[in-house]
């Protein structure tokens, strides 16, 4: 089998990473990591961008940013990986599942149909009647690096007053971030070792929101605003080394070879299986998909 999610690490990736040791900057602190951010932004259009340690960290502390509170319930799907159910946890909120479609996205008509039942409006605030909590945010994940309806789902977000937080866990295609964004639109990164772009282990959060990214900037560092010791509040240790950081920027300068090589693994399993009457194909040929998942007809 021809494996679609080990790292692809070259000469280059070495070499980068002997010549951040070389500097002893291989903490926290370190040339590497706003200049890593910056090209990010570059590569996916962003205009604001914070790396972190996880793509877990990510969503604890964008959650956090964009308003979720103790006691408050957040959608999100039944399927994906569990840190998207456990940061919720981590910000004392109450995880709502809710099923996926056959495509594994978020179904928004049959999410509409549970809150008309179980929920009111109240003050501008969606309140789930079982418990009188603040339905405070939805959480969409791009299962297996798909294409999510952003658009589609900004627009259900207003109309419930609800934040988003997109996981966008493995999701590494620039084409993908090509859309007009706003401020209201805020991505959560993976660059965990099986990801189509690595660090080793690492994150970021990515928003044109300004407010959004100050707020972030001063919970992954210890709840410090500077770099003095003027603690702003309780925080995190979640900031990205710049060991990482220099294999990002590897990474980043070979993105689009590494999308290629990608993309050619998927056609060779494509065309292997796509007429086999009992597998369903869940791939998309326009955009890179982090993994080549089949649906089987039975455990046979």
């Amino acid at each position: 089998m021809i494996n679609t999610y080990i790292p692809y690490l070259k000469k280059k990736d070495k070499q980068i990473l002997s010549q951040c040791i070389l500097t002893n900057y291989v903490s926290t602190a370190g040339p590497l990591i706003s200049k890593f951010e910056e090209q990010f932004k570059s590569h996916y259009q962003f205009k604001h961008a914070i790396a972190l340690n996880s793509g877990t960290s990510a969503l604890h502390i964008g959650l956090k940013a964009i308003g979720v509170k103790k006691g408050d319930t957040v959608i999100l799907p039944t399927y994906s990986f569990a840190a998207t159910a456990n940061s919720i946890i981590y910000n004392n909120a109450m995880p709502w599942f809710f099923d996926c479609d056959n495509d594994f996205n978020l179904s928004i008509e049959n999410i509409e149909k549970v809150l008309k039942k179980k929920t009111i409006i109240k003050k501008n605030n969606l309140i789930l009647k079982e418990n009188n909590s603040i339905v405070r945010a939805i959480v969409p994940v791009s299962i297996f690096g798909k294409k999510l309806e952003i658009n589609k789902l900004i627009n259900f977000s207003k109309k419930y007053n609800l934040s988003v937080l997109f996981d966008v866990a493995a999701c590494h295609d620039p084409k993908i971030f090509d859309i007009k964004k706003t401020n209201k639109m805020h991505f959560c990164f993976s660059f965990n070792g099986n990801k189509t772009l690595t660090t080793g282990a690492g994150g970021i959060l990515a928003t044109n929101s300004k407010k959004i990214i100050s707020r972030a900037q001063i919970l992954a560092n210890v709840g410090k605003k500077n770099k003095k010791y003027d603690y702003q509040e309780i925080g995190f240790n979640y900031k990205m080394t710049n060991l990482q950081a220099a294999l990002g920027l590897s990474q980043l300068d070979n993105l689009k070879k590494i999308l290629n090589i990608k993309k050619k693994i998927f056609r060779k399993y494509f065309q292997k299986l796509k007429n086999h009457k009992k597998i369903n194909i869940i791939y998309s040929s326009s955009y890179q998909n982090w993994v080549f998942v089949i649906i089987l007809e039975s455990k046979k």
